[in-house]
This record gives structure tokens, sequence and C-alpha cells, in this order.
């Protein structure tokens, strides 16, 4: 069976941060992509203001 090499560049959907550094080979042969650090980031900080404004 013949090997094939792809470059696959991996781009947050929500705010375009490259994720290369983070897509991983899965063992179905498919592609895993951690969450987007900037993104996370965001959505605690937004959790705590709302938690915040409950008190």
């Amino acid at each position: 069976m013949p090997t094939v090499e792809v470059d696959i560049q991996v781009w947050c959907g929500t705010c375009g941060e490259g994720l290369c550094n983070q897509a991983e080979n899965d063992r179905r042969g498919g592609v895993s992509v951690e969450a987007c650090p900037k993104c996370l980031e965001a959505e605690y900080d937004r959790g705590y203001a709302a938690r915040d404004n409950e008190e």
C-alpha cells in the first residue's frame, strides 16, 4: 500500500489563531485538535465575569 503524506494547516474557526502545533494524528487515522487556547481563555473569563455578576 502506498504511503501518502499530507501537510494540513489548522486554524481556529472563531478567532483565526493557528492551531498547527496542537494538531496530532489520532488512532483512527484522522486528526485531533485541542481547543484554541485563546478562545478557551476568553470563555473562562466570560464565565467568571458572569459568575461575579450573579453574586
